[in-house]
């Protein structure tokens, strides 16, 4: 009974704290889920062993960089722990929170999310915010948190596995309180995560034939988009910006300081890339922990402050690229990926049970969601994205601990009919 209290409460506080950028109580929440014994402590720790193999590449970084400042180097540490050590957090409180109140506290945290970014958006700029969402929401400069696209994810995968969570009234409202906060929010980069789950909601179901013209459309896409977005700048409309948002990430020329305010985050990852290939072969494989990206002129990041030299980068994966070098990202690739080729198996198999086809697309949906606002927003290293961390952790240990179940089961009545087969 206390699990089913302090839990959900510890979850939804974390969510909160995320939203509120406060690092240090999501740091410390998820450490004391973490730490707080209970038996078979020791089992569930060795689960994590998987995803400790991300931090290989940052301790071979670390030893290649220990020229470096010594804070740099240990602050890039810290952001290559923050994902082992949230998804770890997920796989001890899969051991501690039954199921039906994980996915119940995901589906309350996007209705709390989603009452807060309303609330300080109305307070802010009146009811006028309910019109404008994207102009309140960015003027008072909140970060935010994936509350209501997680939770939307719940309620829509649930209800395609037929898992009831709630009667249809409160399904209906639930779904419409988190579908506000969407819309509330404006965030593109929510917009995607709710994407990847949205795609699980049908892919089981598209013809193997159809898989190749689709990526083909996407790259053909992402190849036209950035050129046909240029005009959008001016837009300062959800809309427009959204479409911007492809032409501010693409690498061009940047001969004017407008050029380099207008799409930063592509120049920055130029900046990057460049720094890379000048690098030694030996800083191409294994990084450099600690190493400052040249922007080559001074930029300004803050309200008062211009900078020349950046720690981090926006482009999460070229931020793994400099810092780890290529071996991190073949590893961050090849671990993923691997999981989600293990997860589709039984997500696609029909005859497979419900309740493990959910945690395998809760698992998919999790890592293709990070993967690609990695690109956006160093997803794996930002706090704001803690509670997909947590829930790719919580899916993924109760995924393999189901097939077991299953496997168990299958095998106690193959010997149960053996025996009374007679002699």
């Amino acid at each position: 009974m206390l699990n089913k209290r302090i839990y959900p409460l510890m979850l939804m506080i974390l969510v909160l704290a995320s939203f509120f950028r406060m690092q240090a109580v999501v740091l410390g929440i998820s450490c004391l889920v973490i730490a707080i014994p209970m038996k078979k402590h020791f089992a569930a720790l060795k689960v994590v062993r998987l995803f400790a193999v991300l931090l290989i590449p940052a301790v071979l970084g670390f030893i290649n960089g220990y020229k470096n400042n010594n804070y740099l180097i240990l602050k890039d540490m810290y952001y290559f722990t923050v994902p082992v050590m949230l998804i770890l957090s997920g796989i001890i409180l899969a051991c501690r929170l039954d199921i039906k109140y994980f996915l119940k506290t995901l589906v309350f945290t996007g209705v709390i999310t989603s009452v807060v970014v309303t609330g300080i958006s109305i307070d802010y700029m009146g009811p006028r915010a309910l019109l404008d969402p994207y102009a309140a929401h960015y003027a008072v400069g909140i970060v935010g948190a994936p509350g209501p696209p997680l939770a939307l994810a719940c309620l829509l995968l649930t209800y395609k596995f037929h898992i009831r969570l709630f009667t249809p009234f409160w399904f209906r409202l639930l779904t419409g309180v988190n579908a506000f906060g969407m819309y509330m929010f404006a965030s593109r980069t929510y917009a995607l995560i709710l994407l990847c789950f949205l795609f699980l909601l049908v892919a089981d179901r598209v013809k193997k034939v159809w898989i190749f013209p689709a990526i083909l459309f996407l790259i053909v896409a992402f190849t036209f988009l950035p050129v046909l977005s240029f005009d959008a700048g001016a837009s300062e409309s959800f809309v427009g910006k959204t479409l911007h948002s492809f032409s501010e990430l693409t690498i061009g020329d940047y001969n004017t300081d407008e050029d380099i305010n207008t799409r930063y985050r592509g120049y920055e990852a130029f900046m990057a890339l460049r720094g890379y290939l000048e690098g030694s072969t030996q800083d191409q494989v294994f990084g450099e922990m600690g190493k400052l990206i040249n922007l080559r002129t001074f930029v300004r990041l803050g309200q008062d402050t211009d900078f020349q030299y950046i720690p981090v980068l926006h482009n999460g994966w070229l931020y793994i690229l400099v810092k780890t070098g290529a071996l991190g990202v073949i590893c961050y690739l090849s671990l993923f990926f691997g999981i989600v080729l293990m997860n589709w198996r039984i997500y696609a198999n029909r005859a497979a049970k419900p309740i493990v086809r959910l945690f395998a697309a809760l698992t998919i949906g999790c890592i293709l969601s990070l993967m690609i606002t990695n690109y956006i927003v160093t997803a794996f290293f930002n706090m704001e994205m803690s509670i997909l961390m947590i829930t790719l952790g919580y899916s993924y240990l109760n995924f393999h601990s189901l097939l077991y179940k299953i496997r168990v089961a299958r095998k106690a009545i193959t010997y149960e009919y053996a025996d009374m087969q007679p002699a």
